[in-house]
């Protein structure tokens, strides 16, 4: 392992304690318990030598399988390194408030994105690390005018295993960083936790990951306290080089 790896390991150890220790307080609250189904399709690959197209589309569904949440979101990269990108992009994520709704009856979120990933391998190769930073402008503009600000930092895990197969572990917090007309909070907004195993159907290119995976939201001043989603993720990957 490098000297430049080593380096990270106090950082990366801040972030890791940071994201479980964070949504604590929240815990201790009354917590409304839900179950879903978030399906996810991922695609990436370079267009022109070291810019990349970086695009996923999600369907989140509610325990009877109607539509939570949608999610559109390509973006354009830049490879600084080998594992290292810059990513800029456009997402649009219609979300409905309650189960078999209407689609007109949906809440509209615009955001612009801005991230920072690196990837690496650690131990010899026998685990391989990813770090990504996100950045976010939201703008809900059928519930109010005001531009809300969201940093999101992710720690990933995976673990070779036989063949073709391999073990994951992710988690990602949400921090809000400014109060809106539309009700985002600035502090603690929500984490996420994915646990699961996936396979490369085909080498380099074709890649399925199946697993659970917890949302815990903070409902601020919510008296039915805050909300965790347990769900069944199942995501495609797509790349190419």
């Amino acid at each position: 392992m490098s000297l430049e790896h080593r380096k990270l390991h106090a950082p990366l150890a801040a972030t890791v304690l940071a994201t479980a220790l964070l949504p604590l307080g929240a815990r201790a609250q009354n917590v409304e318990n839900a179950y879903q189904t978030w399906l996810g399709l991922f695609a990436q690959g370079p267009i022109a030598g070291r810019v990349y197209f970086q695009g996923d589309l999600h369907y989140r569904a509610y325990a009877d399988f109607s539509p939570y949440w949608v999610l559109v979101r390509p973006g354009i990269g830049y490879s600084i390194m080998p594992g290292m990108f810059a990513t800029v992009g456009y997402a649009w994520t219609p979300s409905w408030r309650a189960p078999d709704l209407a689609f007109e009856d949906r809440v509209d979120e615009h955001r612009i994105w801005e991230q920072w990933q690196y990837e690496f391998p650690l131990a010899g190769g026998a685990l391989k690390l990813q770090l990504r930073t996100r950045l976010e402008e939201r703008l809900r503009p059928d519930v109010g005018s005001d531009l809300g600000l969201r940093g999101r930092q992710m720690v990933r895990v995976t673990v070779p295993c036989a063949a073709h197969w391999f073990l994951a572990a992710w988690d990602e917090l949400f921090i809000a960083f400014n109060n809106t007309d539309w009700k985002q909070h600035a502090g603690f907004d929500q984490n996420r936790l994915f646990v699961g195993a996936g396979v490369w159907a085909v080498p380099s290119t074709l890649r399925l990951e199946v697993g659970y995976f917890n949302q815990y939201l903070h409902r601020y001043n919510n008296p039915a306290g805050d909300l965790a989603n347990h769900a069944l993720m199942v995501n495609t990957y797509v790349s190419w080089r």
